[in-house]
Order: structure tokens, then C-alpha cells, then sequence
């Protein structure tokens, strides 16, 4: 009876592994397609802005009141 549920147990553990694998492998690919859709809408800002102003205001901004 003991082997029975040890194995019982590994089983529920090995799902749970299982689980939390399939989610962080979720997870990275949402946060990697956030990423790509990012730099494509930089790119597009960057066509549409091309001055170098506009990418540098903020840090500029934020080097002005530290």
C-alpha cells in the first residue's frame, strides 16, 4: 500500500511540475510578443519622429530633477 501511494504522490507532484512549467512558459512568450510588438512601434516612432529630440526628452527630463 505504501508504494501505491508514494506513487500516488510523485504523480500529483510531477502535475503540479508539470503545471507550473506550462505557465511559465506562457508567461514567457506573452512577455517576449510584448517585446517584439515594442520595438515595432518604436521603429514606427522613429519614422515618424526622426529628430533626436523626441527619444531624449524624457531622459533629459528626468536628469533635470534628480
Amino acid at each position: 500500500m505504501d508504494k501505491k501511494k508514494g506513487n500516488k504522490n510523485f504523480a500529483e507532484q510531477f502535475q503540479e511540475i508539470l503545471f507550473v512549467l506550462k505557465r511559465a512558459l506562457s508567461i514567457y512568450i506573452i512577455e517576449g510578443q510584448g517585446r517584439i510588438i515594442e520595438n515595432e512601434e518604436y521603429k514606427l516612432y522613429k519614422l515618424q519622429y526622426p529628430f533626436d529630440e523626441f527619444y531624449h526628452f524624457k531622459e533629459d527630463f528626468i536628469f533635470e530633477w534628480e
